[in-house]
C-alpha cells in the first residue's frame, strides 16, 4: 500500500454535526476522521489527485517552503487578507487609545505582597531591569519587530501579515527571548526549522478546500498536549487558493517561548571549566 500521504484521495462531505464543542474544534476533528478514514479505505495514486487537490497542494507547499526558509513577505503572499486586514485594523485601532503602563518601583512591588521585605522587592526591582521589558507600544510579540506605535501604523495589510506570520515562528520567537533576556544571538542555539507536510486534502466545495497537515515537533502523548496534525482552511479568491490566517497556523494554541535571566557561557568560558 502506498504512503498515506498518496493514497489520500478528495471526499465530499456534508457540513459536520454541530454540539456543545467549539465549533472550530468540532469541525477539526470530524475533517480529520472522516478524510483519514476514506484514505484508508480508498487509497489513490499521487497522480490520480484532482487539479483542485494538485492547486491546492501547491499553494500549501509552497507557503510552508517560505516559511521554512523565513520568507515571510513570501508566506503572507499565500494567506487570505481580507479576514486578517479585520483584525489588523482593530489592532491598529485599539494600539490608538492605549495608555502606557507605569513602571515596577519598590513600593509597587511591595503592594503586590504585604509580607514583602523592602530589601526582597528592590532586589526583585533591580532584577526586572536586567531583563528588556517591551515599552510602551512594542507588538513584536505580535508583528515582529514593531517596536513602536509608529512602526505598527507604518504597516500595510501585506507586511503585517509578514510580520505577524514572522512572529509566530519558533526560531523568531527564541530569539525575541534570547534579546530580551539581555543574551546575545550568537550564543543561541540552532533551531532547525519545523518539518511540515500535507497528509490528506478534503474540498467541500468549489470554493473552500480543508487540508490536513503535520510537523515533526509540536505534538506530545499527553491526551491533553498538542497534536501533530492540525487542519487549515483553504479558499479560492478571485481564481487563486489563499490559506486562512489562524492562530494555530504555525503552531498550537497557548503555545509560547521564554528563556530564562541567565545566557548561555560563551564556549571559551565552557572550555575553561
Amino acid at each position: 500500500m502506498d504512503s498515506l500521504a498518496d493514497s489520500c484521495a478528495a471526499v465530499y462531505f456534508p457540513p459536520p454535526p454541530r454540539d456543545s464543542g467549539p465549533e472550530s474544534v468540532m469541525r477539526a476533528r470530524y475533517l480529520l476522521y472522516t478524510v483519514l478514514a476514506s484514505s484508508l479505505a480508498h487509497p489513490r495514486a499521487a497522480e490520480g489527485q484532482t487539479s483542485t487537490e494538485r492547486a491546492v497542494r501547491a499553494v500549501v507547499d509552497s507557503f510552508f517552503a517560505a516559511v521554512t526558509r523565513e520568507k515571510w513577505d513570501s508566506a503572507a503572499s499565500f494567506v487570505d487578507l481580507t479576514p486578517f486586514e479585520r483584525h489588523f485594523k482593530q489592532v491598529v485601532s485599539n494600539a490608538r487609545i492605549a495608555l502606557p503602563s507605569p513602571r515596577m518601583t519598590v513600593e509597587a512591588m511591595m503592594a503586590t505582597d504585604s509580607t514583602m521585605p523592602r530589601a526582597v522587592a528592590e532586589w526583585e526591582v533591580e532584577r526586572l531591569k536586567k531583563y528588556k521589558m517591551p515599552e510602551f507600544g512594542d507588538m513584536s510579540h505580535e508583528f515582529a519587530g514593531v517596536r513602536t506605535q509608529r512602526d505598527l501604523f507604518a504597516l500595510t495589510v501585506p507586511e503585517a501579515a509578514a510580520r505577524w506570520l514572522e512572529a509566530k515562528d519558533e526560531r523568531t520567537a527564541m530569539r525575541e527571548a534570547f534579546r530580551r533576556s539581555g543574551c546575545a544571538l550568537d550564543q543561541l542555539p540552532t533551531l532547525p526549522a519545523v518539518n511540515r507536510s500535507v497528509l490528506a486534502v478534503a474540498v467541500a466545495n468549489d470554493s473552500t478546500v480543508y487540508v490536513i497537515y503535520t510537523d515533526d515537533r509540536f505534538h506530545t502523548d499527553d491526551l491533553n498536549g498538542p497534536k501533530a496534525e492540525r487542519v487549515m482552511s483553504v479558499r479560492r479568491l478571485n481564481g487563486r487558493w489563499r490559506i486562512e490566517a489562524r492562530d494555530d497556523l504555525l503552531r498550537p494554541f497557548n503555545m509560547g517561548y521564554s528563556y530564562g535571566m541567565s545566557c548561555p557561557k560563551p564556549k571559551q568560558e565552557r572550555q575553561r571549566e
